[in-house]
């Protein structure tokens, strides 16, 4: 028997019953439903002379990791964004979602040998194998890994993979948030990367004939400022200067050019709903807006009565996914 096979037959591991992780394009953001944290969705790998001060607060306060799995070394979140890396939204996370996730489980304080018996993910597209793959070849395993230095090791036994947007769904049915529950409804998921449109029936079946999953998340809104500015790669500094209030990249302020396409990037998600619900306008009941961009697109529905964004829209389908 291996030796922390042995170590978990000697002592009764610490269970965790639902762990629900959330690989954004922005943000990461993790739960074990007693906290939640988030963090910068930045990843690269270590170069051999690339040293860390873990003793910054950026480590500290959980902005930054570095993550060993094994031979390989990364670093994740803020402190990958200071030295150049592209928030997730201008590659393949995909294939970085072990390191995001490792770094991620190190938040909660979880003791050694933890069991953890279900993983939660939500994805864009739950049928597509290359979302699906990252997350559940962990499931059924044993994981060592190293955080800032520090060694963890835990267990994840099963792995449930969610569309995005559906819990968030199920959790408005149950609170009374949708009038109409006994029809479709509608869910905007507007993240930093997608925007994600879906129509859900009554027993919880998306009408995948109507789904749209659009390049229309404030990342695409930052690469209309971006043009406007002249600017190259600096998507994510605009997307940061935005959710700080600053409005101001390089000493450049931004607040005029920010004011004026912003309609337009609504207008863009609304009318690419309009096209691919215009034959179901009357079947369905509300537009649930859910997501770390909810709030910019607050403004342009509140006087539509159709539109319900949900109460702290960023953490609204992380927790439900957890409590579901």
């Amino acid at each position: 028997m291996a030796t922390a096979e042995k170590q978990r037959a000697a002592k009764p591991p610490n269970i965790v019953p639902v762990v629900s992780f959330d690989l954004g394009n922005r943000k990461v953001a993790i739960t074990d439903g007693t906290q939640i944290i988030a963090f910068p969705s930045y990843c690269m790998a270590r170069f051999a002379r690339q040293d860390i001060d873990y003793s910054h607060a950026d480590y500290l306060e959980h902005r930054s990791f570095g993550v060993d799995i094994g031979a390989r070394r990364f670093i994740v979140g803020k402190g990958a964004g200071d030295l150049g890396a592209q928030p997730t939204f201008g590659g393949d996370k995909w294939g970085l979602a072990e390191q995001f996730l490792f770094a991620a489980l190190s938040t909660l304080g979880l003791p050694q040998g933890t069991h953890i018996q279900a993983l939660r993910c939500s994805v864009p597209d739950d049928q597509s194998p290359t979302q699906r793959a990252p997350f559940e070849r962990l499931a059924g395993r044993e994981h060592t890994f190293q955080v800032n230095g520090q060694e963890h090791t835990l267990f994840i036994e099963r792995v449930q993979i969610v569309a995005e947007g559906k819990m968030a769904w199920y959790r408005a049915i149950k609170e009374g948030l949708l009038p109409y529950p006994h029809m479709p409804n509608g869910i905007l998921d507007l993240g930093g990367g997608t925007a994600i449109a879906r129509i859900i029936s009554p027993n919880g079946t998306i009408d995948r004939a109507h789904e749209k999953v659009l390049q229309g998340g404030t990342s695409q809104l930052a690469a209309m400022i971006a043009a406007e500015m002249g600017l190259n790669n600096i998507e994510g500094f605009i997307l940061d200067a935005i959710a700080n209030g600053s409005f101001s990249v390089h000493a450049h302020n931004f607040k005029p050019i920010y004011d004026g396409l912003l309609p337009q990037w609504v207008n863009g998600i609304k009318g690419e709903m309009r096209k691919s619900w215009n034959a179901i306008n009357d079947r369905y009941g509300h537009i649930l807006v859910v997501g770390g961009s909810a709030n910019i697109f607050r403004p342009f529905v509140e006087d539509n009565p159709r539109y319900i964004v949900a109460p702290n829209p960023q953490f609204y389908a992380l927790e439900a996914m957890q409590n579901g």
